[in-house]
């Protein structure tokens, strides 16, 4: 996943490498949210079928309800076996506007109570995290996220005190981008709760998988970019973090409970359901 030059330099360089891969840009373009919750869960080995037939579920139990907390459902195809249910939000007076109207649905939470009972024999564990947006540390253009199939996810721990050697890192890339002259638009949240910190989420998105590779396209212009100078820049920087780690997950459709626009616009995709195995007779 790296690019080849400087192998010895697999740090905050070649990470920050792996955001110059997003793909063409659709029409119904938004700029990111300014807060995202992730309900992260570990999925067991041997569970995935059962966890997504449980999972789905949840956006019947939502959509009969005609309650608005609309998320994306992504499953991991590199990283730890783990599903993230992701919601962007304008303000933290929405999330709690949300949770009231969804605890005030008449019978939705017994049933949301039955369906996380069903669900504990799928997954070992569940994290929650609230995550606020960093522009400075971001890039755009704004991105149509319902156009998005894949999504990268880099999570940097940093140490304490070190927070400013990200934002460096990032304008450093940021100036690589425009030298290359490509589109390469990535967001950045700070992790508010849920998560040991300093931690930040960096989202990349992509259209395909091939769109990954760093060798083709965008990431072989940005690497063309990549300066002596500038690699040793990241070399200084990638001393404040404790780990970045890297995970690609692919978009469900299936446990994903899309606003009416998302389906509207590719109905194909956003439209997949679950085929409920029938209820058999005794």
């Amino acid at each position: 996943m790296h690019p080849p030059i400087r192998s010895s330099r697999l740090n905050i360089a070649c990470s920050f490498a792996l955001l110059a891969c997003a793909g063409p840009l659709a029409a119904q373009a938004a700029p990111p949210p300014p807060y995202i919750e992730i309900f992260r869960e570990e999925v067991k080995v041997g569970r995935g079928g059962a966890h997504v037939l449980t999972e789905a579920g949840w956006p019947r139990a939502f959509a009969r309800a005609k309650t608005p907390n609309h998320y994306i459902a992504l499953t991991t195809s590199y990283g730890p076996a783990e599903a993230w249910f992701v919601d962007g939000r304008g303000s933290i007076s929405e999330i709690d506007e949300f949770n009231r109207q969804v605890g005030a649905a008449p019978g939705l939470t017994a049933e949301l109570d039955r369906l996380s009972a069903a669900d504990a024999a799928n997954i070992s564990s569940v994290r929650i995290i609230l995550g606020r947006y960093q522009a400075a540390m971001s890039n755009g253009p704004d991105i149509d996220v319902a156009a998005m199939r894949v999504w990268e996810v880099l999570i940097f721990r940093v140490k304490p005190g070190h927070e400013a050697a990200l934002a460096r890192a990032a304008a450093l890339y940021r100036t690589l981008v425009e030298k290359a002259q490509v589109i390469a638009p990535w967001a950045t949240y700070e992790v508010m709760a849920g998560m040991q910190g300093p931690t930040y989420l960096v989202w990349i998105p992509h259209k395909t998988l091939a769109e990954i590779d760093p060798a083709t396209g965008v990431g072989a212009a940005i690497e063309a970019a990549m300066t002596d100078s500038a690699g040793m820049q990241f070399d200084s920087y990638a001393e404040g973090y404790y780990s970045i780690e890297k995970f690609i997950f692919t978009v469900s459709p299936e446990m994903s409970y899309p606003s009416p626009e998302f389906v509207a616009q590719d109905p194909s995709f956003w439209g997949r359901k679950v085929k409920v195995p029938p209820k058999t007779t005794p």
